[in-house]
């Protein structure tokens, strides 16, 4: 049996609400930021109608995800159409694409398709094997091998490329793109981890992406709501920031 989030008889109802922005949204995740931090910073700079749900019954919410994980983004209309989308990178594209976060040709969408690339490569197994790992010593070679193979090549290239651009915070010319926000993230991860490796003074491109993003009037009002604070208290006591 076809799951319902594959069921080709949404698509007409798909089509019609993509392009829309006046809709509300729901995104279901744990407690913390982790991978629903993009989606949820797309919807705030965008200024959309959100709110953050927590499963109150892991187990049993489990079982019908297509996957068995979350993030879930739940997309209601107003005259109370509603779509659910599954996987973290379909979801934060489907939203990029709605609130013009993936470029204005197709050029710029793929120039910012390809640093998201570059980075999820980064944000996502890499980072997984440290987090991953148990013993202490072994967590520790991890980390310096993470660094030097994969972390410091995307600080070096990153940061030629943003200044390619102006050091102006975003990637492709002076508008927000998916690919800063999935930057100023692992930035943010990148400091939590290894200390001040990207500092202001010696990665000032990418250092710009970060504070770009957190002097967005959108993302200010999210990280002062809170449902943000709860967030952000819950991430860094589990994992540290």
């Amino acid at each position: 049996m076809v799951h319902a989030f594959f069921n080709p008889a949404q698509a007409a109802i798909f089509n019609e609400m993509a392009p829309r922005k006046d809709s509300t949204f729901e995104v279901h995740y744990f407690g913390i930021h982790g991978p629903a931090a993009t989606t949820r910073a797309i919807l705030a700079i965008s200024g959309a109608n959100f709110k953050s749900v927590v499963p109150d019954d892991w187990a049993a919410v489990k079982t019908k995800m297509p996957f068995g994980v979350v993030p879930i983004l739940k997309e209601i209309s107003v005259d109370g159409k509603e779509i659910q989308i599954a996987e973290t990178d379909s979801i934060e594209r489907y939203l990029a694409r709605k609130f013009g976060l993936l470029g204005s040709n197709a050029f710029e969408g793929t120039v910012i398709n390809t640093f998201i690339s570059s980075t999820n490569e980064i944000a996502g197994p890499v980072l997984a094997k440290y987090f991953a790992a148990q013993d202490p010593d072994n967590k520790t070679e991890i980390k310096a091998k993470i660094f030097k193979d994969s972390v410091q090549p995307w600080i070096a290239y990153h940061e030629q490329y943003l200044a390619d651009n102006g050091s102006n915070g975003h990637y492709v010319g002076t508008a927000f793109s998916l690919a800063d926000l999935q930057t100023a993230f692992l930035v943010k991860m990148v400091v939590g981890l290894w200390g001040d490796v990207i500092s202001e003074s010696n990665n000032p491109a990418l250092w710009k992406v970060k504070v770009t993003l957190e002097a967005n009037p959108g993302y200010v009002a999210w990280t002062q709501t809170e449902t943000f604070k709860a967030l952000d208290a819950m991430s860094k006591q589990l994992i540290g920031f």
